[in-house]
């Protein structure tokens, strides 16, 4: 596959080591700084072009039109945006994007651009949530309405000993794993939780206050 990604900081570099060690892609790093260009020329095999993304002749360069996929990685939605917007002309398929600013993706949906949250953004949901229900392990998003979240049943818990049936759900949450003594249980209503367990639930956002408040009882 040929990947053309613009911005070699942290994203960029994370991802270009990702594809090298995933197959045998040919990779393409754009990037205006030229410390950061030589750094990851010098660290990984592929060819760094110290340019302006932003400047056709610059995507010519990369061969753009050769791309399978185009990822812009830099922390301005501006730039982003145009980069795409001129991949695009040149016929690039498959459009990939960090979105920095939630104001910013209806124009990234307009390009028919595959959307990633920016860390900073996702970094601070999960600390909020984290604040929010401590007593919840891991998060993921499920579209816009749900969320994938894993809750431990807790060695006082008042649901110890329940079946998932008397523990008392609510109706647009449901219980899709139970992780034992290292064993991995696909639960039915009439399987019972003990205290050490690891409970991970898929909910509608509207009911996940709801459900980490049962599983703190």
């Amino acid at each position: 596959m040929y990947i053309v990604i613009v911005g070699a900081g942290g994203i960029g570099k994370r991802l270009t080591e990702l594809a090298l060690k995933d197959s045998n892609h040919n990779v393409i790093v754009i990037d205006k700084d030229q410390a950061r260009c030589e750094e990851i020329a010098r660290k990984y095999d592929v060819v760094a072009i110290n340019a302006d993304a932003t400047q056709e002749e610059t995507l010519d360069e990369s061969e753009v039109k050769k791309a399978d996929v185009l990822v812009t990685t830099t922390n301005d939605d501006a730039t982003n945006l145009m980069v795409i917007g001129l991949a695009k002309n040149k016929g690039v398929k498959h459009l990939v994007s960090v979105v920095n600013q939630e104001e910013s993706k209806p124009m990234y949906m307009e390009k028919g651009v595959k959307m990633v949250k920016s860390p900073n953004i996702v970094m601070a949901e999960h600390l909020y949530k984290s604040i929010k229900h401590p007593n919840v392990d891991e998060y993921m998003n499920v579209g816009k309405y749900a969320e994938i979240f894993r809750l431990p049943i807790a060695p006082n818990s008042k649901l110890s000993g329940k079946t998932i049936r008397q523990i008392g759900l609510p109706k647009k949450a449901l219980i899709v794993a139970i992780e034992r003594d290292n064993k991995f249980i696909i639960p039915t209503e009439d399987v019972k939780l003990f205290a050490g367990d690891k409970v991970t639930v898929l909910a509608h956002k509207d009911q996940v206050d709801k459900v980490a408040e049962l599983f703190s009882e």
